[in-house]
């Protein structure tokens, strides 16, 4: 049942927080950040592959497939589920502590089954459970920004959670050189260190005691009023609807063409094995690097500027320019400056785009991890939807037709900005 009663008894609702975070705070969030991506994207970037080519060397791209894309389902399920859930969590130790750690915890044991594992079936259990729990923790991490800091440091912080990814998959390189492939200690050292980190940010963290916060608008266990509320979407919030509409737009677009690029050295350009992985290398590089600078000077800027739209509408040119730099291209040095391009419109618009969806989120007060899981899935449902629409653009005519795969990826990112010029209470 919902408690009406306790909300109208209940003046001292918390709110999102005016007074400025330190930067102690700013620092080890992001580290915790880094370590939860560091967990679960080693995984997907280097060991996973390992791991299912040494057990299934005849089957491996087949096998892998089916490992990723459900653990994908998992992850979109997860976030909103979970981000809900410690909405309605009441403990004296918080509401998102309780889950990322947690969280964070079950990582690490799905992370060592899977270096145990020997069978498809095990394989796909521990890393459907190791999304499901990595994205508990990532969902209750995220709703700490909308919970704690304020409208002026958030496309600062926004930016700092944009570059996590790249800098993670750079750490896991680092870590897995030196680790090795040879044993558990691929899985289970990248997720021991995320769990560190974690645990760290969140002794440092504090929460507002229950008493604090809202009161909850029905008992965490009681299933049917849950299912209720959670049918009560953010997507009546017309400025939210049209911000997750434009994210996933952008994250289709991007995720048609960042699939495809090793088919296009190779079919286009020529590579073979060995100059792929070197021109990948490179290109990955440049990436990073154009990640961490764009991310963290246009956080900063779009705070000092209190504007978000420009540099939005501004990201999604460029990277619509880079995609056009793309399709014209016939060298390496060609692909090398459309991918540069390309990544400072990504970074630009991932410094930017999560600042401007909690300056609109619905309900901030009590449902803060539900709604920020809800946006997640315009990010992760583009990496599910992407590689089936993608191959048939990709096989028309001749096959290898690359034009009409990034002018089909180039319409889609153009339209994105369809959405940003028809929202409203955003500067």
């Amino acid at each position: 049942m919902v408690e009406s009663t306790a909300r109208t008894s209940h003046p001292a609702a918390h709110s999102p927080s005016t007074t400025r975070v330190s930067r102690l705070f700013i620092l080890l969030y992001w580290l915790a950040d880094i370590g939860i991506f560091l967990a679960v994207m080693t995984p997907v970037s280097i060991t996973m592959a390992i791991r299912v080519a040494d057990l299934f060397p005849d089957h491996k791209a087949a096998y892998l497939g089916i490992i990723l894309g459900v653990g994908s389902l998992g992850s979109m399920i997860a976030n909103p589920v979970c981000g809900y859930l410690s909405d309605l969590t009441r403990t004296r130790w918080g509401r998102r502590r309780p889950w990322i750690l947690s969280g964070m915890c079950l990582a690490t044991l799905a992370l060592w089954g899977l270096g145990v594992a020997t069978s498809l079936l095990a394989l796909v259990a521990f890393w459907c459970l190791a999304q499901v729990a990595i994205n508990a923790a990532l969902a209750s991490l995220v709703a700490v920004i909308p919970d704690q800091v304020p409208k002026q440091q958030r496309g600062f912080v926004s930016a700092l959670h944009s570059m996590s990814t790249t800098l993670a998959i750079m750490a896991g390189v680092v870590v897995i050189n030196i680790v090795g492939t040879a044993h558990l200690g691929m899985f289970l050292i990248p997720a021991l260190i995320g769990l560190a980190c974690t645990l760290i940010f969140v002794c440092f963290f504090k929460e507002p005691l229950p008493d604090a916060l809202p009161p909850k608008e029905h008992r965490l266990l009681d299933i049917k009023s849950a299912m209720l509320k959670f049918r009560r979407h953010p997507f009546s919030h017309s400025p939210f609807s049209l911000a997750w509409l434009n994210t996933f737009l952008l994250f289709f677009g991007s995720s048609m063409v960042g699939a495809y690029q090793v088919y296009f050295l190779t079919d286009r350009l020529g590579f073979d094995a060995v100059a792929v992985a070197r021109g990948i290398f490179i290109s990955t590089a440049v990436t990073g690097a154009c990640v961490v600078m764009a991310s963290s000077l246009t956080g900063w800027l779009s705070d000092r500027l209190d504007r978000r739209k420009p540099f939005v509408i501004g990201a999604i040119l460029l990277f619509a320019l880079g995609v056009l730099l793309l399709m014209l291209t016939h060298n390496y040095w060609g692909f090398l400056l459309a991918v540069t391009t390309t990544s400072l419109g990504s970074a630009i618009y991932a410094a930017v785009d999560q600042a401007m969806v909690i300056d609109v989120l619905p309900d901030q007060n009590t449902s803060a991890g539900k709604n920020m899981g809800i946006f997640n899935m315009a990010v992760m449902a583009p990496q599910v939807i992407s590689p089936i629409v993608a191959p048939w653009f990709l096989g028309m005519g001749e096959g290898h037709n690359f034009n009409a795969l990034f002018g089909a990826a180039m319409v889609v990112v153009l339209a994105s900005l369809i959405p940003i010029f028809r929202m409203r209470g955003v500067r």
